[in-house]
């Protein structure tokens, strides 16, 4: 299992509420990693192919992808320096999955390599028409169903880091304008949606106690989100049923909260908390596609709070690169 680094729990109290920690396969309070490495002292295990190979090749290629449709646009002004940071979000995560393909294939330099920027341009200039960025975020987003049933055919041990992925690619298809039309919230259910709630209602505490001592367009940001979190959050506590617990009368806050800047770091730390905490019980929605898109759901909906909040975008969100 990957080190899960130590959380943030010291702004908000009653048992602590999670910090900005960051998953990526995880289990044990610290922040998880991604990406995650089989143990090096751990003998190879015979001629078994190692577990998720396959899927992670398919969600390299996906990514790669990605980057030779972006290739294809030519965005004026900020929306240029949109695709340009993305493009590069892109290439960290090929890399990554290339690391870790090399890593479970033993080392030995036989992963799929990495296309050179200079070949992704000239193949993706000669491929076809000049696309809108439009474009490539509805093609990012119709690869939904592949990639819901690929997390579900995952095993708990790169699960994380496949969730982590897919939300930042329809995180990313959100901004570039092909929104995603989510289903009713199913997940998750009973005590897998404890950890869930124990990040959420602290949120939404924060987000109303800052929103209360702003004004204007910081007030409006803060609002927003907390909209949408109310939301999640009632439906959470529906689908924990018995297992969620009676909610505190308030946590602790750190004080004074008396600028902008204090303000926004609290709120960006309370949403920051909620994806880690999605993706160390992810291996909980088992082989379900609804309890699987349930998850990424949350995760990517996370993400996208995080960016109104003025978060930096990360290429594996709720983790932590090593």
């Amino acid at each position: 299992m990957p080190a899960i680094a130590s959380s943030r729990r010291g702004l908000l109290r009653v048992g602590a509420w999670a910090g900005a920690c960051a998953v990526l396969a995880g289990c044990s309070g610290e922040r998880l990693r991604t990406p995650w490495s089989p143990d090096p002292t751990a003998a190879p295990d015979g001629g078994r192919e190692a577990p998720d190979l396959a899927l992670l090749q398919q969600a390299r290629d996906r990514v790669e992808r990605y980057r030779m449709l972006l290739a294809r646009t030519a965005p004026p002004g900020a929306r240029r320096r949109q695709a340009q940071a993305l493009d590069e979000l892109w290439l960290v995560q090929v890399e990554r999955l290339d690391l870790v393909m090399s890593t479970l294939r033993g080392g030995a330099g036989d992963s799929a390599p990495a296309t050179s920027d200079a070949a992704v341009d000239d193949a993706a200039v000669s491929s076809g028409q000049p696309l809108d960025l439009l474009d490539v975020g509805r093609q990012v987003r119709d690869d939904l169903p592949a990639v819901l049933t690929d997390l579900a055919g995952s095993t708990p041990v790169h699960r994380p880091m496949l969730l982590a992925l897919a939300a930042q690619h329809l995180s990313a298809a959100e901004g570039l304008g092909a929104g995603t039309d989510w289903p009713e919230l199913v997940g998750p259910t009973g005590t897998a949606a404890v950890p869930v709630l124990a990040t959420t209602r602290p949120a939404v505490f924060a987000l109303e106690v800052v929103a209360a001592r702003s004004g204007g367009e910081e007030r409006e940001t803060y609002e927003s989100v907390l909209a949408d979190l109310r939301s999640v959050t009632r439906s959470l506590t529906t689908l924990a049923g018995d297992a969620a617990p009676v909610p505190p009368l308030g946590y602790d806050l750190p004080e004074p909260l008396a600028d902008a800047t204090e303000r926004r770091a609290l709120a960006r730390a309370v949403v920051q908390d909620i994806a880690p905490s999605v993706l160390r019980v992810g291996d909980r929605a088992g082989a379900d596609t609804e309890q699987v898109e349930a998850y990424l759901r949350l995760v990517m909906q996370a993400t996208l709070w995080g960016a109104q909040l003025g978060t930096p975008e990360v290429a594996f969100p709720g983790m932590t690169l090593p």
